[in-house]
């Protein structure tokens, strides 16, 4: 149509594949700012990162009020994830499976259930 054309690299954590697409929730860094960006309701984030078993979470940006325990995720890559990534709950996303896609990594098996706990969570509030 003679239009220009729009597009982004997003992060997403798969939560439930349904067939032709998943439900996903939203990772951002919020421009490095973590979850001290001005008007996030902060009660929905987590902090999500990229490492090995054993390895601490980064810590929290100065402000951060997380309560959420963070959510590591093993690479399976080399891609990763920044120590500013945070989850957002509250957001679920149908991603079409047909979407490209880089994975970077899985959610490690100790940190599932409190990926689930999570999400219900939040969802359950809007």
């Amino acid at each position: 149509y003679g239009e220009t054309a729009y597009s982004e690299v997003r992060t997403f954590v798969v939560i439930q594949n349904k067939g032709t697409f998943s439900q996903c929730v939203p990772v951002h860094t919020y421009r490095s700012r973590g979850a001290t960006k001005p008007g996030l309701v902060v009660q929905d984030h987590g902090m999500i990162y990229t490492a090995e078993r054993g390895d601490d979470a980064p810590a929290l940006e100065h402000g951060e009020a997380i309560t959420k325990q963070p959510i590591r995720v093993n690479c399976t890559h080399v891609e990763t994830l920044l120590p500013t990534s945070r989850i957002n709950y509250s957001r679920a996303y149908a991603v079409e499976h047909n979407c490209k896609v880089l994975e970077i990594g899985t959610v490690a098996p100790e940190h599932i259930h409190l990926l689930q706990i999570y999400f219900e969570e939040s969802m359950r509030f809007l």
